[in-house]
Parts: structure tokens; C-alpha cells; sequence
């Protein structure tokens, strides 16, 4: 039987190998392109469910001052030493989206890599949208995506997937509720140890969906402006069917 456990607590040591084809640098240039849009320049950054800090470090090496915030405390081991390793200085906290202890210092908040979607009522994402809202200057603005899990690949009785990677072999068993739109997935890992034989890990991940039109409404509550609604990458309008939405607001400044 495989040993259970947190999600990204295991994982962790291995996500940035899963992840490796991913062009961080191309998120920042996408950022950075918004900024210059909105007529934007900050100077201090906020990246909210860093993960490893590969979405962080690209900030850091173009001079921002940034800080990463992830609850995972593997996950942050990464990062700081990635960011020790090219000798940047970059803050990584452990903090709950819901519960963030930060002073209100930020000139722009980002927030990949489905951060919220991992949030599973909707009343969590109102309390981390508020939150979020109390981290930022007047006048800053709070870049975020959301995927749409009930678009993604599940069948009526859920969806197979393997990769294999030399010494390791994951499974990956999903599926969709649409009684409560959430996106569940069950992750099997194997992977031969340094005595030959084999160790079996599971970690489970539900992402929740949230429709543009709900966030719209939440943001609203929480005191953002929505500025912008772009398909992920791109400044085309919205069809509906996109995967993965980007989300550009403003935190309203009270005259």
C-alpha cells in the first residue's frame, strides 16, 4: 500500500522535474506586458503560491523586489535554495492564502499555477481575495489566473495518465463531480530507491471551479477592480472555453 500524504509534501522533489518545460521567463515577459498596459510600475512584488520559486525568481533577476508565499514548507525548501544558489535575495514565507501576516507594502500581487482553484468553498476564496486586497498600496494591481477544471479531460468514469521517468513512474487517476465542481486527483508515485528496491507514495489534489462571472462578483466584494479578463498568455477576448483565464485587477483607491 502506498504511503499518503500532503499535497506537494512528497511531490515537492519532484515537481520541478514534471515542470521543466515550462518558460517562467516567458510568465514574467506576459507580467511585464500587462504592467506597461495598465500603465504600471511597481517595484515591490508579492508572488502567492510560489511553489519551488521558479515563478518568483525571474522578478528577482530583473531587480524587483519580491517575496514568495507558499504554504508548503517542502515546496519553499526548493525555492530557497534555488534563490541561495544564484545568490538573490528573496523572502519565502509559509503563510495560508486565507491568513496572510503581511504588512500592507506591495505594489503588485501575482498569483499563479492554480493557487486558487485549491481553495474548495467559495467562501475561502472571498476571505483570500480580502486578504490579498490588504497586502496592496491603493492603486495596485493584483494579477492572478484560475484554470477551469470542468473543461479539462475526466469522463464519466474519470481519466488515466502515466509518465515514466527512468527511475520513476507516475499515475495520475482524475476526475470531475459536478455535483460540486471539484476536480479531484489521485497521484501514484514509484521510484526505485538507492537499495533497489521500491518505494510507492500517493498524494491527492482537488481543485475547485470557479466561473470568471462568480470571481467577478467576489472580486467586487473584496474591493478589486477588474480591470482585465484575458485567455492565459494572450490579449484576445474570451470565448468561454479557455482553460485557464488571467484575471488583471486594481485595488480600488478611496477617494
Amino acid at each position: 500500500m502506498p504511503e499518503i500524504y500532503e499535497p506537494y509534501e512528497k511531490f515537492a522533489a519532484f515537481y520541478d522535474r514534471i515542470m521543466e518545460s515550462v518558460d517562467y521567463e516567458s510568465w514574467a515577459d506576459y507580467v511585464e506586458q500587462l504592467l506597461s498596459r495598465f500603465s504600471k510600475h511597481p517595484y515591490t512584488l508579492v508572488d502567492l503560491a510560489c511553489g519551488t520559486g521558479r515563478s518568483t525568481l525571474p522578478f528577482a533577476r530583473r531587480g524587483y523586489r519580491i517575496t514568495g508565499v507558499d504554504l508548503s514548507t517542502a515546496m519553499l525548501q526548493h525555492a530557497r535554495l534555488k534563490a541561495a544558489s544564484e545568490g538573490l535575495q528573496v523572502d519565502f514565507l509559509s503563510q495560508d492564502l486565507r491568513q496572510l501576516d503581511l504588512s500592507p507594502v506591495y505594489d503588485l500581487a501575482l498569483l499563479f499555477q492554480d493557487g486558487l482553484n485549491y481553495l474548495l468553498k467559495e467562501e475561502d476564496l472571498l476571505v483570500a481575495l480580502t486578504a490579498i486586497y490588504s497586502i496592496l498600496k491603493p492603486g495596485s494591481l493584483f494579477i492572478f489566473d484560475l484554470t477551469r477544471p470542468k473543461l479539462r479531460p475526466a469522463g464519466d468514469n474519470g481519466e488515466i495518465s502515466r509518465a515514466n521517468l527512468g527511475n520513476m513512474t507516475l499515475v495520475w487517476e482524475s476526475s470531475f463531480d459536478p455535483l460540486v465542481e471539484i476536480w479531484s486527483v489521485n497521484l501514484t508515485v514509484t521510484m526505485q530507491n538507492e537499495k533497489g528496491g521500491f518505494e510507492i507514495f500517493q498524494e491527492q489534489h482537488c481543485e475547485k471551479e470557479y466561473p470568471p462571472e462568480l470571481v467577478s462578483t467576489l472580486l467586487k466584494k473584496s474591493g478589486f477592480n477588474l480591470l482585465a479578463l484575458y485567455p492565459s498568455f494572450s490579449f484576445k477576448a474570451i470565448t468561454g472555453r479557455e482553460p485557464k483565464l488571467t484575471f488583471v485587477t486594481e485595488k480600488e483607491i478611496k477617494r
